[in-house]
Formats: structure tokens, C-alpha cells, sequence
């Protein structure tokens, strides 16, 4: 059996029409030796009937009985591929050239073997200044042992999971996605990985990341569901860092409670307003009470109202605390480093 060089894992559930635009633009590619595994999870909107239109052999198709999930799914197919490396193209999303795959077995051709997988599409225009300042510092490689400090003040780097290309043994070999997580599985397991392997980040852009009323981003934290679940992800981060950095323990405790916190409190308090609606604000304040990087209800109150609702202090606390922690002569050392080879 030949081996493909690259596995294209798509997970699919009602993706109509936006699925037939994601296919094409797979089979359009100039690098030909590549396989679509695609797994559908239970759709009844015609995304099955197109599925079994598709002839290439290149082409594999699964059909779920049982609902898997965003996260079993991908599980499921990431024990499927053969190839060594993955990338994944969720069924909203589309190669955005003819080259693309070309692009991303390139730069998997001269990575380092430390290097576990890679964040394309890294060039970031959300209007957030702390989205603003990720764009312009994160280094071309995050390193296993600096990741925390950075997953910590910037969240979930890798973003969308069309963004990410991945070696793909390390799924299995690290545990997979945590389908407990159902809304942050991906943080969960992005930040579980690299602990072990680097990251690597790249501003090319290789895939289009739709946008859309039904994308699943919409939908999944209406009432508060992914509070809890980044809770659980951040409150061990936070630990580990106060051991790691003890001196910048205040540092990390402000950005926590603004990241993490005000933020949300925002998104509460506006829901509020608009349908006196509670239950997200209640969600937050149980998840906030436990977290051991947020604040007592007074204090974070007062951090809501001084950081006008988190948009503002986030930068000036991220550079302090990068300061105190020193990964600034780390970061440099690496551009440097990048610039003379």
C-alpha cells in the first residue's frame, strides 16, 4: 500500500453547501499525493447523498451511526491517516490556492524534528489589541518549555482548527482530543501538546476560515458552556506558572482575571441589558469564585469597570509580565538566531 505524504482530515456534520466548496478545493491542488479522509457524523441536510457522489480513490468516506461529536470525530480519523503529516480542513473552510498543500509539505520539509505542529493563517485582524500584539510577537517557533507563558496571556494560539497542520502520530501518542471538553477540546489538547513538542507559527495563508451565522463558534457558549471548560484548562496553567515565575505571580493574576474574566463579564453583563437574561453571568461568577487566576468578586468588579470591560490594560500587563519572565531574551535570541542561519 502507498503511503500518501499528507492526510486531509474533514470532519463533517450538515455542511451543506459549504462542503462541496471545501472538497473541490482539495481536489484542485497542484500537489497531487495527498488522501481525504472525511467522516460524516450524522447529517440529514444532503451532505451524506453528496458524499457518495465523490469517485476519487483518493478519497475516503466514513459514516457515523452514533454521533461523535466535533472531537470524537476527529479522533476517529486521526487513527484512520496514514500519512505522517495531517492537516485539517473543516467542511465550512476551503484551500485558498491551487499551491496550498504545496506550501505546507514545504515548510514540513525543512522543520526541525522537535517541531510538532504548525499554526498557518497566522496574521490576525481582530480588532482586540491584545489579538493585535499576538500578531506581532509570537515567534516563528514556540519552544515546549516557553509555551505556557504564551498559551496563558494569548488563549488558544492555534485558533481555528482549519489553521493547524500536525504531525500524526502525536494525536494518539498524546491521548487525542478530550471529548469531556465538547467546547474546548482543541485548546485543551493544543496546550496538552505542547508541553511534549514545538509549535511552529506561520503567517501564510493557506486555508480560508469561513465566517457565518451557523459556524459553530456561534453557537457553542450562548450560556456560558465553554466558562467552565477554559476554566478547567487555565486554573492549571495559572499553577504551574505561579511555581515557574513565583516573582510574577501578581502579573499573572491581573491578566488572568482581565483574560479571563472581565471579558466574559462583559459579554454577561451586555446579555443582561439586553433580555435580563442572568444565567451567563452566574456561570461565570461559579467559575470565576473557584479559579485560583481570578480575583475576589470586588476586586474583579473593579478591574471590569477600570479595564472598561477588558479592553483595555491587556497589553501593558502582557509586555510587564513577558518582562518579568524574561522570555523576551529568549525571543530575541530566536530571531537572531533565525536571521543568521
Amino acid at each position: 500500500m502507498i503511503t500518501p505524504s499528507i492526510s486531509i482530515i474533514t470532519i463533517v456534520y450538515n455542511g451543506l453547501p459549504f462542503l462541496k466548496e471545501s472538497v473541490a478545493s482539495v481536489l484542485k491542488q497542484e500537489y497531487q499525493d495527498w488522501e481525504l479522509l472525511i467522516s460524516d457524523d450524522g447529517s440529514t441536510d444532503g451532505s451524506r447523498e453528496f458524499l457518495d457522489t465523490l469517485s476519487d480513490s483518493r478519497i475516503t468516506i466514513y459514516k457515523q451511526e452514533k454521533n461523535l461529536g466535533i472531537f470524537g470525530n476527529l479522533n476517529f480519523l486521526f487513527g484512520k491517516a496514514k500519512a505522517p503529516i495531517s492537516q485539517i480542513l473543516c467542511q465550512d473552510d476551503y484551500f485558498l490556492s491551487n499551491d496550498s498543500l504545496t506550501c505546507i509539505i514545504e515548510y514540513w520539509k525543512t522543520a526541525d524534528k522537535e517541531l510538532g505542529y504548525v499554526r498557518f493563517n497566522h496574521q490576525l485582524s481582530n480588532r482586540k489589541q491584545l489579538v493585535k500584539y499576538q500578531d506581532e510577537y509570537i515567534p516563528p517557533v514556540i519552544k515546549s518549555d516557553e509555551s505556557a507563558i504564551l498559551f496563558y496571556i494569548f488563549g488558544n494560539i492555534p485558533g481555528n482548527l482549519s489553521n493547524v497542520s500536525v504531525r500524526t502520530e502525536l494525536i494518539q501518542k498524546y491521548g487525542g482530543f478530550d471529548q469531556r471538553l465538547p467546547f474546548a477540546g482543541d485548546f485543551e489538547f493544543w496546550r496538552r501538546l505542547s508541553r511534549n513538542v514545538d509549535m511552529g507559527v506561520d503567517k501564510r495563508m493557506v486555508v480560508y476560515v469561513r465566517r457565518h451565522p451557523g459556524v459553530a463558534s456561534n453557537y457553542l457558549n450562548l450560556k456560558g458552556e465553554l466558562l467552565e471548560q477554559i476554566g478547567q484548562i487555565v486554573s492549571p496553567l495559572y499553577n504551574s506558572l505561579i511555581q515557574q515565575y513565583p516573582e510574577a505571580t501578581g502579573l499573572l493574576k491581573i491578566l488572568g482575571t482581565l483574560n479571563y474574566d472581565a471579558l466574559s463579564r462583559d459579554t454577561g453583563v451586555k446579555r443582561f441589558v439586553q433580555s435580563r437574561d442572568k444565567t451567563y453571568l452566574k456561570r461565570l461568577n461559579n467559575v470565576s469564585n473557584r479559579a485560583p487566576y481570578a480575583y475576589r468578586p470586588f476586586l474583579r468588579w473593579i478591574l471590569y469597570f477600570a479595564s472598561f470591560g477588558g479592553r483595555m490594560g491587556r497589553v501593558f500587563v502582557a509586555k510587564r509580565l513577558i518582562q518579568k519572565t524574561n522570555f523576551q531574551l529568549a525571543f530575541n535570541k530566536q530571531v537572531k538566531d533565525k536571521i543568521t542561519r
